[in-house]
């Protein structure tokens, strides 16, 4: 018995130096924050990101409204309006990485944020940019940055159509902005979920590459569910932040849509049969 208790003592002691390892190792690519707790409202909040994509960071935040957010490459800079949590990401091409904020409800006021929330009539605070990205002036020959628009002043058409494949039918979701934006090749950022009869879609933002000049169109883009079994399902839609919520029901191959807010997001046709 005497014999193995040395060997014994240095597995653990190798398992004990793995785990401290595995505990204190960090991702290079992971968004760094000035601070994560205790923001005020109005506080100019700096991110950063250890970028070793080979790509140019995509700054976003969410939930989007009543933030304003500017960029330059790897740093972004936010500013958020309302109190509650947000989550600020950094999309490198198919890498995203993401950091949770908390805002408290106090204002930022000092003798260099004299703004209206603070009480006084000129905002220093920068208001919500419709581009929220900014010109590369690092190098003279470099093109402008990609550029990514937010959906605040926006409004989503969602066309719907059924399709059939014997005894099982789903739907084609379309998706067009209301306004146009630069480049016949821009893109309407989307995320889609289901679970358990529920469906999400999500729209949060137009991109454009920098390089493209053609347009302006408006963005679209598409989801197929498929299939969809019979009964009532929750529909979802969110748009910059903000969730609408309504249902279907699938009888057979009939679809019928109830859809109690139109005011930023619109479904055609409400009954398919």
């Amino acid at each position: 018995m005497k014999r193995l208790l040395v060997p014994i003592l240095l597995l653990t002691g190798v398992i004990g130096y793995m785990s401290c390892q595995k505990e204190h190792s960090s991702d290079p690519n992971s968004v760094k924050a000035a601070k994560t707790e205790g923001i005020k409202k109005g506080e100019p909040v700096i991110f950063t990101v250890e970028n070793n994509s080979g790509q140019t960071a995509k700054w976003s935040v969410t939930p989007s409204s009543n933030v304003s957010l500017t960029s330059d490459g790897d740093k972004a800079t936010v500013y958020f309006r309302q109190s509650g949590s947000y989550s600020v990401i950094a999309s490198m091409g198919s890498l995203v990485q993401r950091i949770s904020v908390n805002v408290v409800d106090s204002n930022y006021c000092d003798s260099l944020y004299r703004d209206s929330l603070c009480g006084f009539p000129h905002d220093t605070i920068p208001t919500i940019p419709r581009d929220t990205t900014k010109t590369d002036t690092t190098c003279k020959n470099c093109g402008p940055h990609d550029s990514t628009y937010t959906l605040l002043n926006d409004h989503i058409n969602l066309s719907v159509v059924k399709i059939d494949t014997g005894n099982i039918s789903g739907l084609v979701i379309k998706a067009t902005t209301q306004n146009s934006y630069r480049c016949t090749y821009n893109t309407l950022i989307t995320g889609f979920s289901n679970s358990n009869g529920s469906y999400y879609l999500e729209y949060s933002s137009v991109y454009v590459p920098g390089s493209c000049l053609s347009g302006p169109v408006q963005a679209t883009s598409t989801r197929t569910l498929y299939p969809i079994q019979d009964g009532s399902h929750e529909f979802k839609v969110n748009v910059s932040g903000v969730t609408y919520t309504g249902s279907f029901t699938k009888t057979g191959s009939q679809y019928s849509f109830t859809w109690p807010d139109p005011s930023r997001v619109t479904i055609s046709p409400l009954i398919l049969n």
